[in-house]
């Protein structure tokens, strides 16, 4: 049996699922791009090994427009939400630590 370490998730990732955590609806990896500054070169493989681990669903939306080819779409599953709530108290609890009053 093959005893794998799991790891905190990259920076990247921790973007990615904050990002559609917080969309009202699933969006384009365009749209994640230009909401966190990551690369396609990144983003599509972690995208896709997110879905894989079972963090994200994903379909083809076709389009209305003629000669633009059909989008994914993106969307956390149950799992994938529970991960970025976590992740967002967990940035919430580092963001206040550094808060503390000063001793007078």
């Amino acid at each position: 049996m093959v005893m794998r370490k799991t790891r905190a998730p990259s920076k990247a990732t921790k973007q990615a699922l904050i990002a559609l955590f917080n969309a009202p609806d699933r969006l384009h990896g365009y749209e994640i791009m230009q909401l966190t500054g990551i690369k396609p070169g990144t983003l599509y493989p972690m995208l896709a090994r997110l879905e894989d681990q079972g963090m994200l669903v994903s379909h083809w939306q076709e389009t209305t427009v003629g000669g633009r080819p059909p989008r994914h779409l993106y969307g956390l599953t149950e799992a994938g939400r529970a991960v970025a709530k976590s992740l967002l108290s967990d940035s919430c609890r580092t963001t206040h630590s550094g808060l503390r009053a000063k001793p007078i």
